[in-house]
């Protein structure tokens, strides 16, 4: 146990801002004002299983039960898989109904790490993933060639029948939360492809981290499931040396870990990079 509740793990996810500063062709979900109910705190022991450990999965648990205790939406239905001919052609993350815009909307929801890379071309491309396996402008395209379009698929109509909804009248709406790192201070008042409240923290290479000196500081590495937290709510610390034990293994398999710092008052979030 890392001394983070479920609590704090979705009231993370609920402070994570959408990574998109204005309007553009996918357009931005409107986020509900959720409240700490009896009712809520009840679904969210429920979830606190290790079936639900997986990051994505577990931002789709909590997006689902932000949405069943909020005012404005109510849940259609949730992860729609698409099956045709025993093959899956993909799935709709959510259908809810916006009460305020009396009107259905499918809700593709994504929560991502990005690292800014300067070497790399365009401003998109820019943002990958710690492990350098996926980048912004890559989930962007998928978006819009592959998950959106499904709802018209042929193929989808049966699915939506039974819920008796017609994708005419079913409106597209993105949640696409986001947590930023850079290398360096990046000056986010130039920045016009992402929201700058995004911006969470900073990367180092491995061989600078061991570098700097920080022995007034303490260290921990969480597990994935906490990477919405905010290292505040963390009662775990060690060393750096103890620290770096704790990430070799990781390290060696090409994985960046995200660690928080806390020096006296003073937290920190950023990632470890291998490469």
């Amino acid at each position: 146990m890392e001394g983070i509740s479920i609590i704090d793990q979705f009231q993370g996810f609920l402070n994570t801002p959408d990574i998109f500063p204005d309007e553009r062709d996918l357009k931005t979900f409107q986020f509900p004002d959720v409240n700490l109910s009896e009712a809520l705190l009840l679904d969210l022991e429920e979830l606190d299983h290790p079936r639900n450990s997986v990051l994505g999965k577990r931002m789709e648990s909590f997006f689902e039960i932000a949405i069943k205790h909020s005012e404005r939406y109510d849940l259609i239905a949730s992860n729609i898989q698409i099956i045709e001919n025993k093959q899956t052609l993909g799935e709709l993350d959510f259908l809810v109904f916006d009460k305020e815009i009396s009107k259905t909307v499918h809700v593709e929801l994504v929560y991502k790490l990005y690292v800014y890379d300067e070497s790399l071309s365009n401003e998109r491309d820019k943002w990958i993933g710690p492990n350098r396996r996926d980048s912004f402008s890559e989930k962007l395209e998928k978006l819009r060639s592959k998950q959106f379009p499904l709802l018209y698929k042929p193929e989808t109509s049966h699915y939506l029948k039974k819920l008796g909804l017609n994708k005419e009248d079913i409106q597209q709406q993105l949640c696409f939360k986001a947590q930023l790192f850079t290398a360096d201070n990046l000056n986010f008042s130039d920045q016009k492809t992402v929201n700058p409240d995004c911006y969470k923290g900073h990367y180092v290479r491995l061989s600078d981290f061991i570098e700097e000196n920080n022995s007034d500081s303490q260290f921990h590495s969480p597990k994935k499931k906490y990477w919405s937290c905010d290292p505040t709510n963390n009662s775990e610390w060690m060393n750096k040396q103890e620290l770096l034990n704790n990430i070799e293994q990781l390290i060696e398999k090409e994985k960046a870990p995200l660690v928080w710092k806390r020096s006296g008052s003073a937290f920190q979030s950023f990632f470890i990079v291998w490469w």
